[in-house]
This record gives C-alpha cells, structure tokens and sequence, in this order.
C-alpha cells in the first residue's frame, strides 16, 4: 500500500520555530518568488480566541522564515523542501466578524534601510559589480553577479532609497536583481534564458491554463543618444530596426554604452509579448529566473522564462500558480534584431568593444562571444602580446584596429 501524500511547513518567527503553535490558526500560507518585484509571503489566519490582536500582535520589522516540503509526492521514500527566503514583516491588519488577521512580509535584508532609507551619492568611474557590492557590503548581503560588469561613467543616486536606485540601473542595463536569504542576486536576463529548461510541462499536469500574445507595448529597435567627447555633439545610436521603434530619455556614456541600454530596453519590453498562466499541483523544480518547455500545446509549444511562481498552502491543498514568458526561438528573450554589419564578414574593433558586446551585436545574444574568440584566436593572442600582455585572457582584451572574421 502506497504511504499518503504529505504537506508540512516550517515557520521560524522572530528566530523561534513557531509553526506548531500556529498552525491551528492559518488559513492559508502564499508564498511568491517572482524575478519583477520582491518575493512576499501571506499568513491568513482565524482569531477566535483574539491572541493575535492582544498578546501575539505582530510588528512591523518581525522576521519571517518558511520552509515547505512534501513528501511521498510523486513516489514512495520522496522527500523535497524548498527553503523560500527570509522576510521582513511590512504589513498586518485584522478585521471582525468573524476574527480574522492577515500578516505580510516582503523579502528584503533586516535592516529596513535597505528599501526604506533615501540617500544622495554620485558615482563616478565606477561599474555596475562595484556599486552593487558597496550597497550589499552596506546591509551585510552576499552579493552574487552573474553577469558581465559594466562600466558606468557617473551617476547620480538622488534621494533613493538604495534598493530603488540599484534596481534601476539593473533594470537600465538588462539585468535582474532579487535579494534571497541575506543574498543580493544580480543576473542577466539574456544567458538565465539560455539555461536547459528545468522541466517539460504539457496540458494534462495542468488544471487550468491560459495564453496571452500581444504585439502592445513591444518594439523592434530603440534610439539613443550619447555626447561625443571629442565633438561635443549628441549623437543618436539606431539599435535593432525601425518599425516599433522605442525612444528613451536616458542618456549614455558612449556608443557601446548606447547600445547596452536600447538593447536592454527592448529585451525588458518584449518580454512579456508573449505570456502563459498555468494553475497545476506543486512541482518544486518551477522556480523564478529558470526556464520550462511547454509541449502538447499546439502552436504555443516552446521554451519560456518563468516571471513568477505563487504557492497557496491551505489546510487541505496546495496550489501553485506560474507566469510564463515566451523566449523567441534562437535566441534570448526579447533579443533585438541583430544590428551593425551581419554575419558571415569582418569587423573592425573600435575603441569600448568586448566580444561580449560584438556577439549580441550580430547575433542577438551575448552567449557567441566564445565562437567569435575562437574564429579569431590567433589574431586576438598576436595582438595581446603586442600590447605587452602574456594572453588576451580567452578574449578578453581586444584592441581597437584588430579586423575579426565575424562567423555565420
């Protein structure tokens, strides 16, 4: 006789295991990893003997850490828990009758100055690892980057708060940011989208689904513009193609600066053209930042970058809920059309290039930089050691001048 299926939860409130004493009182847990916004976490709850407005009222700055697990799920002996993060209670209210409470919490660092602190700084000669490592150093984070760094000429952090102005220079550039577990997370969109999707999911493991394409609010290139140092003129940089064209008030450092910023900008519009909603029982391996391939869906097959997954636990079920974005097929998410001189010629290296950079700029994602060192290695190493270096470190030093044979 097959064993039972089994839901448990761990709740440790303020350091103290707590869930045992709650548990008659929840209604329902939610809990919410999402790539967009903060991962957040909902206690409802029944207070029928009114300990919840009296001696148990929650404050705002508690701290929240659940864990769920099920065991003997898909088979006997299986157990698999997922650790959801640490959060800062932001919210609470009770209402009556009947007496019922809700507590929220939102995951962030315990120190609150994080989201709630407005500063004033300039950076200057900086990069994006650099500036994210000194605001995580600020709060006791880990920072975590897995992306390439970028440079950053000045800017201005003017009364925000520092998870605010940190977000948007991710949000600027093309990357995701997420604080987990005293961990500050900063990724780029284009190589998660890259990654082996983590799960096939077809029609019959779902209980509800729905699909929404649309072609509002998507663009096919980006203008912007940046100041010559030498001319002292504004120059306008065309990524992508004309059509949808997205215009952007932002201003850049430099050509490469430009073109980091308009293809960030469509890739962070064009995410969404295409979107699918999923209701299915728990399956742990759904996780914001990876990615799952639909099949049995007809047309809508294909691989998606999962946006946001939500976990109801009540006291008889257990749901999830996931957002879906589409990746376009052959390359990253929301990728431009590749500009600049196509493949299959040459290229001549201008100053501020990388491979990185080259490879998104005629192929649509970053992820052929290696494709474009390896077809030009012995150029690329000759030219290294002209410039007294031992290596060009796998590409990447490259110098202005070097002409690259650009693959198909």
């Amino acid at each position: 006789m097959s064993k039972t299926r089994r839901k448990s939860v761990s709740l440790v409130y303020n350091g103290t295991e707590a869930y045992s004493e709650l548990a008659q009182y929840l209604e329902q847990i939610t809990y919410t990893d999402s790539v967009d916004e903060s991962d957040m976490i909902s206690l409802d709850l029944l207070d029928r003997d009114l300990k919840w407005r009296n001696a148990w009222i929650p404050k705002n700055g508690d701290v929240l850490i659940p864990s769920l697990t099920l065991e003997d799920w898909n088979y006997e002996g299986e157990k698999m828990t997922i650790q959801c993060g640490s959060f800062i209670v932001d919210d609470f209210g009770f209402s009556s009758p009947p007496a019922r409470g809700s507590i929220n919490g939102v995951s962030a660092p315990v120190d609150t100055g994080f989201k709630g602190t407005e500063n004033t700084k300039t950076w200057e000669a900086a990069t994006v690892q650099l500036i994210a490592a000194e605001i995580a150093g600020k709060y006791g984070l880990e920072l975590v980057y897995e992306a390439k760094d970028i440079s950053v000429a000045k800017t201005e952090q003017d009364k925000k708060a520092d998870s605010d102005f940190l977000r948007s220079i991710c949000e600027k550039y093309g990357l995701g940011l997420k604080v987990f577990y005293n961990r500050l997370v900063i990724w780029d969109y284009s190589v998660y989208s890259a990654r082996t999707p983590v799960i096939t999911i077809t029609p019959d493991m779902c209980s509800k689904w729905s699909y929404r394409s649309s072609m509002q609010g998507t663009y096919t290139g980006a203008r912007v513009s940046y100041r010559n140092p030498k001319t002292k003129k504004t120059v306008d940089v065309m990524i992508g193609t004309e059509g949808r064209l997205y215009k952007t008030n932002q201003k850049a450092d430099s050509e490469a600066d430009a073109r980091l910023i308009g293809e960030a900008a469509i890739r962070n519009a064009n995410r969404k053209e295409s979107t699918m909603q999923l209701t299915l029982p728990p399956k742990f391996s759904l996780m914001a930042t990876l990615t799952a391939q639909l099949q049995g869906f007809g047309q809508m097959d294909g691989k998606y970058f999962i946006e946001r997954v939500t976990h109801q636990i009540g006291r008889a079920s257990y749901n999830m809920q996931a957002s879906l974005s589409r990746i376009p097929d052959g390359g990253a998410e929301g990728a431009a059309a590749p500009s600049g001189t196509g493949t299959g010629g040459t290229y001549i290296v201008q100053k501020g290039d990388n491979l990185w950079d080259l490879s998104q700029k005629f192929y649509g994602t970053p992820l052929r930089c290696k494709d474009l060192y390896n077809a030009n290695k012995d150029k690329i190493e000759a030219e290294a050691k002209k410039h007294g270096k031992a290596s060009s470190n796998r590409g990447y030093w490259i110098w202005p001048g070097t002409s690259l044979n650009i693959p198909s």
